[in-house]
């Protein structure tokens, strides 16, 4: 996928919020509702089904967006088993 070139909103915003930018306090917990875990579920889907389009296109350009995409999905279902083991 090419880039235009243009800012995006996001990108022009000064204050970004960066993880770095207020460390979470320690000891936290956070609770997650049945609800709010499909509601992930199928955000997951989603994400697992603009990967598999992007695949059986079989575009060379599209690897690292594709390869993003599975990462991003790990990395989120990761958390969320994260947050089971902990509340």
């Amino acid at each position: 996928m090419a880039h235009s070139g243009r800012d995006r909103h996001r990108d022009r915003d000064p204050r970004r919020r960066d993880i770095e930018d207020e460390p979470p306090p320690s000891g936290r917990t956070f609770r997650i509702t049945d609800d709010q875990r499909q509601e992930i579920a199928k955000s997951l889907r989603y994400i697992d089904e603009a990967r598999r389009a992007l695949q059986s296109q079989q575009n060379p350009e599209n690897r690292e967006i594709i390869r993003e995409l599975k990462a991003s999905a790990d990395r989120i279902f990761a958390l969320i088993n994260d947050l089971e083991e902990s509340g």
